[in-house]
């Protein structure tokens, strides 16, 4: 007859059991997500991809537009052109605001380095 101590959540067999399907679903979860992941980057990027390649000049040929619909095309993919060009901008920002915080507390041997890779406008 088994001992009443080996019954239940103290048993070792039990917490190995349950260790396993917690690492199994733990990776597969991960496995998962990582997939999902991956293909919703790649499908945002062909779009982006795509509408880079379109000008008005297609989308008047393709389209056939009107004098109408072209100026409200225009008139977006002028605003978009913007709106992209500000955000490069902040994002250029932030990087060199970045680099210049690392900047300060390396040692002047580091300095040195660090501007051999990322150019002298780093320290300014």
């Amino acid at each position: 007859m088994a001992e009443a101590d080996d019954t239940g959540w103290a048993n070792p067999k039990v917490l190995t059991v349950l260790l396993l399907i917690f690492i199994c679903g733990g990776a597969v979860g991960s496995a998962a997500t990582r997939w999902y992941l991956h293909a919703r980057m790649t499908q945002q990027h062909a779009s982006h991809a795509q509408m880079d390649g379109i000008g008005l000049d297609k989308l008047k040929t393709e389209l056939n537009l009107t004098p109408e619909q072209e100026k409200i095309v225009m008139k977006e993919l002028d605003d978009y052109a913007k709106y992209y060009q500000n955000i490069e901008d902040e994002r250029e920002d932030v990087a060199l605001h970045g680099r210049r915080r690392i900047f300060q507390i390396l040692t002047p041997e580091q300095q040195k380095r660090f501007r051999e890779l990322f150019g002298p406008s780093v320290a300014n």
